[in-house]
């Protein structure tokens, strides 16, 4: 997640969104740590909660342009744990298992990124 900067479209993820409940996408999407995540995890498939953790922290502190703190990442790592990544999962774009606390697997659908409006990524 370097400098790349989106706008999510509402329109286009209604559109993207496909067999998923809309209201269930636009609703995760609200949160833009959630989206800071999907971003990630299209990239990167499978990383370890604290990876997450770290690279979203990462992200908030330069946008807000202050510096994380360790109370900072762990509620990060607490929303992640029980609200975004459970969400993510209960949609089918991720799994998570929580023995390792690692996303396994990866399945976000193209169009779906495509309407967060990532602009770092090739076309």
């Amino acid at each position: 997640m370097g400098d790349e900067q989106f706008d999510p479209d509402p329109f286009a993820l209604r559109t993207a969104t496909g067999a998923f409940p809309v209201d269930d996408v636009l609703r995760l999407f609200a949160d833009r740590r959630a989206r800071y995540a999907v971003v990630y995890l299209a990239d990167h498939p499978t990383p370890t909660l604290e990876e997450l953790a770290d690279v979203i922290v990462a992200k908030d502190a330069s946008v807000e342009g202050t510096i994380a703190t360790p109370a900072d990442r762990d509620r990060v790592r607490i929303r992640l744990y029980h609200t975004i990544l459970p969400k993510l999962e209960s949609l089918g774009f991720i799994t998570y298992d929580g023995e390792t606390n690692a996303v396994t697997e990866t399945d976000i659908p193209p169009a779906v990124i495509d309407a967060l409006g990532v602009t770092d990524r090739p076309p």
